[in-house]
């Protein structure tokens, strides 16, 4: 996958089958419009190509730019578009100055002039250029003008729920990790960098990695006790996680610990990937230490069989 950066150095011959979108979560809508854009770049003999924008453009624009929480990173998005296989990535940098850019001026000067355009598959909830004044229609009719057709790709549906990324935010946030693997396609994942923590966990018997994540934008989830993953030097390992403030020990500032199964490595300053599998409790004030150790040994067995 070709990845290019700075629109302004961009100018590509080869004709493109071209779809446009933050696709944060790069979760089972997109997937399926990613489908549709192989799909017509064989019938066009064309190359297939995401443009996308960073930072996510309702941080910049609204109300919401300061407590939007995102599903992926940049670097996190890239690696997910890559294993699509996809021909080519432009990452265009989302200021206000550009969020003036009207749809006419936005198809014309790139999707045309720049990038080339004989087909676009978009989604069923696209818009775009200054205001989200451009929909299907307008594409339609600038698509005659220059050359280009258009696609319009339809939603996926689960259980009665349009799978979007607001959406999978919502579930995440009332630790509904069924659903949000479900509409991922994939357990959710965080990164996050190995601190020193306390030891409370280890006079428990259950030592912890306590974890410091990568990225302050993307969502935490619910607190509580969780099912999870753990990747550590491209081995996966087992184990349970706790999101939350230790309510036993007299409360602590929102901690990420997991207890990593048959595992003992010392592995401080090291990076981990926790993937999350299932919501297994909220988190519980205990009368005491033997009450809450009672609690972690039945958790242990529940995160076991899953």
């Amino acid at each position: 996958m070709k990845i290019y950066q700075n629109i302004n150095d961009i100018k590509i011959k080869s004709p493109s089958t071209v779809t446009v979108g933050s696709f944060d979560g790069v979760h089972i809508g997109h997937q399926k419009i990613f489908n549709h854009l192989k799909n017509s770049s064989k019938i066009k003999d064309s190359l297939t190509t995401i443009v996308t924008f960073n930072p996510h453009p309702r941080k910049i624009l609204g109300n919401m730019k300061t407590n939007l929480k995102i599903l992926n990173n940049l670097e996190e998005k890239i690696s997910l578009f890559r294993n699509c296989d996809i021909d080519q990535l432009i990452i265009i940098n989302f200021t206000k100055e550009f969020s003036r850019l009207s749809y006419q001026d936005f198809a014309k000067n790139i999707l045309v002039d720049k990038l080339n355009v004989c087909s676009m598959v978009i989604g069923h909830d696209h818009h775009f250029g200054r205001n989200r004044e451009g929909g299907l229609d307008k594409l339609k009719t600038l698509g005659a003008v220059y050359g280009f057709s258009v696609t319009e790709v339809s939603a996926i549906k689960r259980n009665g729920e349009i799978v979007s990324s607001s959406v999978i935010r919502n579930h995440l946030e009332n630790g509904r990790m069924d659903v949000v693997c479900e509409f991922l396609g994939r357990c959710y994942s965080l990164t996050g960098t190995v601190v020193h923590g306390d030891g409370r966990g280890e006079k428990l018997g259950y030592p912890t990695a306590n974890l410091e994540s990568d990225d302050p934008e993307k969502v935490i989830p619910k607190r509580g006790v969780y099912s999870v993953d753990i990747g550590i030097d491209n081995q996966l390992f087992k184990g349970m996680m706790n999101i939350g403030v230790r309510p036993t020990f007299n409360f602590d500032p929102l901690t990420l610990e997991v207890h990593i199964f048959n595992f003992d490595a010392k592995i401080y300053t090291q990076k981990v990937e926790i993937f999350f599998k299932r919501y297994i409790r909220e988190e519980i004030k205990f009368s005491n230490e033997e009450a809450l150790k009672a609690q972690l040994e039945k958790d242990k067995k529940e995160c076991e069989h899953v």
